[in-house]
């Protein structure tokens, strides 16, 4: 007789989490084309001045899409908790350095 295969917990997860990550991957794409400094190393350096002042950069020193990028990893984290994909946003929040200033000092 044949038996069934059911795929594997690692597998159907891993599946299931395809899209999210392609929503994550889009929305920095988007916002690259948008802000032509955007990269991970002006957001790195953004969010260092940041933490450096303890509070919001100035004007000059701004990056548009950092911001975005940082609240979807930590959407992304929140939701997730633990787990792969919460692993997976914080490796994305470190890639661009990010940091809150709901907190103070920003972390």
């Amino acid at each position: 007789t044949l038996r069934s295969r059911k795929p594997c917990r690692a597998l159907r997860h891993r599946t299931a989490m395809a899209p999210l990550r392609s929503i994550v991957a889009a929305g920095m794409a988007m916002v690259c084309a948008r802000a032509a400094s955007f990269s991970p190393e002006t957001c790195t350096d953004y969010f260092g001045t940041m933490k450096k002042l303890g509070g919001p950069v100035p004007p000059n020193d701004y990056v548009e899409g950092c911001d975005s990028v940082c609240g979807k990893v930590r959407e992304m984290k929140e939701y997730w908790k633990s787990g792969d994909m919460a692993s997976y946003a914080c490796e994305q929040g470190a890639k661009y350095g990010c940091a809150w200033a709901s907190a103070v000092p920003p972390v």
